[in-house]
Formats: structure tokens, C-alpha cells, sequence
């Protein structure tokens, strides 16, 4: 019965802890992409393949590979709210995990040491569980994928491979992660062949699957955006640096470093002692290192194979704990088993007491600055609501999509997160200059003339435009700064100012 009870302590336990950490309400900025072709979506009568929100050359077709998570998201969001996307997350999540602790299991390592293990990825993991982003659909997906890979390669049964072409359907459509499941399986026939073991079963199913990724909107033109996408430098998009610039930007602490390290010696360190000669799965953990160190987004894959794989590995610690005969008595007393129950329990109560103190199922918006976290322009878009302003709108990057599902159809942006999915890289290059205050910044003003310029008032280019003839601040707070062509005679509330230079009224 003590037994029992330990058992369901742990597991709650676990489950908490992951819970917490995956309780992130901050919003990302793609969210309202997604939510914004969702809308699109319903209210057309047809597949949208022309971009509608942005006045800028654009690419035709549109080719947005994370259209159907807006689908998904956009009547979930509607009739839910926060917490219907948040549940969505938490659900993707704990079975990502399950997923990761199956595979652990089913490769042999002690249900406790996977259990272990997995908590301790999980706070790895966590870090790309920013609510609510198309990834936790590839995540999920490749964890899934992994799953079917190690099985089939345990037993030598090849049959639920066939799983893995129907799992790159929805995958493909719902974000450009899928990728990573064929890379997958690329991986594992490569690592057979190598190993000298039956690879021709995962080359055939690697095949199926790809061709499975045709079964989308854009047909053929879905892989020349991929191969595009996938090419294309990205210097100013944080989750595309390295560990290294993130620590140097101030992104990374240096314990975030530590802990990433931590993870590949302790892996290494394991797999010394446990005498690894695992050719596939070697290759599979050093290919996702070097891609994770190299880009920032790619390291979640690294720590889900890490907390499918190396489990295994610490079986032999636990065998050396029951050599003992001393502590294999304590262990096994009903005593030391309630003990260590009512720790656990005492555990996931403060873990519970600390996902509900972050509201877990709410999504929250930062109106002004914060050290490591995006703001939004909540005032300064409810000022355009308000006094009745429309037109062409340049703005932040990271703040467009979040125009285009708060002020379309009356206002059209320049640029934003959407990036190589719709805009030509003429357009990129001009608005880079723009951006980031660059000698050529006023060729992408003179090009795409807009009515409206909103920015954040510590960017660069803000300062410039202050300075620019035909420009008139007409609203300021802390986090963003709005500029209006040729203003005369602003519209005058607590938030605006009777000239540029005189009465400015900050929050």
C-alpha cells in the first residue's frame, strides 16, 4: 500500500514540477499571426493565398506553413479566450513528455531514473513553451516520431513506421517544424547503415513521409519556401543566434549557459560509464548539439532525444544503491517509504502553489519595457482605435502581427514576424535599413510611403524620425511613440500633445 502511495506521489510530484514550468503566460508576438489568418481564414470564402494585411510588395502566393495552427487557434481563442490556448499547450506538453518518458522506459531505464530524468529536461524544454506558438504542435510531433523510431528499432518490427508518413500530414500544415521529423528518420537510416543493421525500412519511410508533405495548400511551391526559409540568414531574430550571442546580448545568464553545458558533459559523462556503443542514437544527439548550439531554437531537440536517450544510462548508479544491502533494507522500510511519500507530497503542493500564483491559464500582454521581455503597444493602438486613425502603418518587427489582428482591415503594415513567408527580400533589405537606423534608412519611407510610424522610443530609428521634416509626434508613453504625416492640429487627450516639441504627456 506505502508502495503504491510512493508511486502516485512521485508521479504527481513530476507532473507539477512540469506543469510549473511550463506555466509561461507571457505572449509571443506570433500568436497574432496565427489568430489573424485564423480570422481570415472563416471569414473567406476560399483559401487565403494573397497577404491582405500588409500594403508592402508581397509574395504571391503567400505561402504560410503555419496555417493551420491559426485555423486551430482562431475558434478556440474565440469562444475560450487565453485559457483554451493555454490548455491546449499544457495538454501538447505533458504528452510531448510522456511521449520522451515511454521511449526512456522502453529502452530500459528505471521508471524513477526516466521519471528524474525527464523533470530535468523538462526545465530544458520549457524554454520554447512561451504560450502559445505553432512549435509545441513539433514538438509533440517529433517526440511522437522518436517513439515510433525506437521502437521499431528495438523490437525490429518495422510495421508502425507506416504511422510516421500519416504524422507528417497535420505536421507540415500546422508549422515548418516537420522538417525536423525527416530529419529524423534521415538520421536513423543513416545510423543503421552504419551500425549494419536493417536500414532500408526507414529510407522507404523516409520517402513516403516526404512525399506525405505534399498534401498541403501550396503543393510543390510549400518546398521551394522551405528550402528558402531554411537558407536564409536571420542576424536580427533572437531564437536564430547562438548560445554564445545570446549570452553576449544579455539574453542568455551565465547559469543558463552553465546549464545548458551541464546537460552535454552530464550526457557524455553517462554515457562513458554506461559503455555506450549506440551509433543511432549518437548521431541523432551530436547532430541536434551542434544545430542547437548553432541556432538557439533547435536546442529543444537536443533535450528531447537527451531525456529519451541517457536514461538508460544511470541504471548503473541505481544498480550500485541496490549492492548496498544496508540502504537497499532502509529503502524497502515502510518507514523510509512514507517518509519519502509525504516529502513528495509536500513537494507538489509548492509546486501547485506556484503554478497558481502565476495564472496559468491567463496571457499576458507588458504595455511598457521590461528587462528580457517583449512589450506591446496596448495605449498606443487603443489611441488609434480611438481617434479614428487608418492608413499605412510602419512599425516595429515584432509589432505587426499584433497590428495586423488588433487594427485591420483600417490599417495595412509594412512588415512583420510573417517575414520570408510573405514578404520579397527587397522588401527585407529596405526594411532592415529602416530598422535599424541604418545610412540608406529613409529608401524604405520614400518606397513604401506610409501614414503612420509606430516604434519604441528607445529604438534608434524613433530618435531619427523625430528629427524628420513632414513627421509629427501626436502620442507617447513609456513603451512606444506614434508619428502621423503632415499632422496639423493633433487630436488633443490626456495621452497627446498640442505640438512635437511642447506638452507631451507621458503615462
Amino acid at each position: 500500500m506505502v508502495n503504491r502511495f510512493l508511486q502516485i506521489a512521485f508521479i504527481l510530484c513530476i507532473i507539477s514540477y512540469i506543469l510549473y514550468g511550463l506555466a509561461s503566460t507571457l505572449a509571443d508576438p506570433d500568436l497574432w499571426g496565427y489568430l489573424a489568418f485564423g480570422r481570415l481564414f472563416w471569414n473567406s470564402s476560399s483559401f487565403p493565398y494573397q497577404d491582405v494585411f500588409s500594403y508592402v510588395p508581397t509574395l504571391n502566393p503567400w505561402v504560410y506553413h503555419e496555417w493551420l495552427t491559426g485555423v486551430v487557434f482562431y475558434p478556440i481563442y474565440q469562444s475560450l479566450g487565453a485559457p483554451g490556448l493555454q490548455f491546449l499547450k499544457y495538454a501538447l506538453g505533458l504528452a510531448t513528455l510522456t511521449f520522451i518518458y515511454l521511449t526512456a522506459v522502453r529502452r530500459g531505464a528505471h521508471p524513477a531514473v526516466a521519471g528524474i530524468l525527464l523533470a530535468a529536461a523538462a526545465g530544458a524544454i520549457k524554454m520554447s513553451y512561451s504560450p502559445v506558438r505553432a512549435q509545441v504542435f513539433t514538438f509533440f510531433f517529433f517526440a511522437l516520431s522518436l517513439y515510433i523510431l525506437e521502437r521499431a528499432r528495438l523490437s525490429g518490427r518495422f510495421r508502425g513506421l507506416w504511422l510516421l508518413p500519416l504524422i507528417q500530414i497535420p505536421w507540415c500544415n500546422l508549422h515548418g517544424g516537420f522538417v525536423a521529423g525527416l530529419g529524423l528518420i534521415g538520421i536513423y537510416a543513416a545510423g543503421e547503415f552504419l551500425a549494419r543493421r536493417p536500414w532500408l525500412p526507414y529510407l522507404g519511410i523516409l520517402l513516403l513521409s516526404a512525399l506525405a508533405t505534399l498534401i498541403n495548400p501550396y503543393g510543390l511551391e510549400y518546398w521551394h519556401y522551405i528550402v528558402m526559409a531554411v537558407a536564409k540568414p536571420r542576424p536580427h531574430v533572437v531564437e536564430w543566434a547562438t548560445v554564445f550571442e545570446l549570452y553576449q546580448k544579455g539574453v542568455y545568464s551565465i547559469l543558463a549557459l552553465f546549464y545548458v553545458f551541464l546537460f552535454v558533459f552530464l550526457g557524455l559523462f553517462a554515457m562513458w560509464r554506461y559503455g555506450w556503443r549506440e551509433v543511432t542514437a549518437s548521431l541523432a544527439l551530436a547532430v541536434t548539439m551542434v544545430l542547437g548550439l548553432k541556432h538557439n531554437r533547435h536546442l529543444t531537440f537536443f533535450f528531447i532525444l537527451w531525456g529519451a536517450y541517457i536514461p538508460v544510462c544511470m541504471n548503473v548508479q541505481v544498480n550500485f544503491v541496490q549492492s548496498i544491502p544496508g540502504l537497499v533494507k532502509i529503502w524497502r522500510g515502510q518507514a523510509a517509504n512514507l517518509t519519502l511519500s509525504v516529502s513528495l507530497v509536500a513537494l507538489t503542493l509548492a509546486f501547485s502553489y506556484l503554478l497558481v500564483q502565476q495564472n496559468p491559464l491567463t496571457l499576458k500582454l507588458l504595455s511598457e519595457p521590461a528587462r528580457g521581455h517583449l512589450h506591446f503597444p496596448m495605449d498606443a493602438v487603443n489611441y488609434i482605435k480611438e481617434n479614428g486613425l487608418s492608413g499605412k502603418v510602419v512599425t516595429r518587427f515584432a509589432w505587426g502581427e499584433y497590428l495586423i489582428w488588433e487594427l485591420y482591415p483600417h490599417c495595412l503594415v509594412a512588415f512583420d514576424g510573417r517575414y520570408e513567408t510573405v514578404y520579397p527580400e527587397e522588401v527585407d533589405q529596405k526594411y532592415d535599413e529602416f530598422h535599424f537606423a541604418r545610412p540608406k534608412w529613409r529608401q524604405f519611407l520614400e518606397s513604401y510611403p506610409p501614414d503612420l510610424i509606430l516604434l519604441d522610443p528607445n529604438q534608434e530609428i524613433a530618435g531619427l524620425i523625430t528629427k524628420e521634416p513632414g513627421w509629427q509626434k501626436i502620442y507617447e508613453d513609456s513603451g512606444s511613440v506614434l508619428f502621423k504625416k503632415h499632422a496639423v492640429n493633433p487630436v488633443m487627450n490626456n495621452k497627446a500633445f498640442s505640438t512635437p516639441e511642447v506638452g507631451l504627456k507621458h503615462k
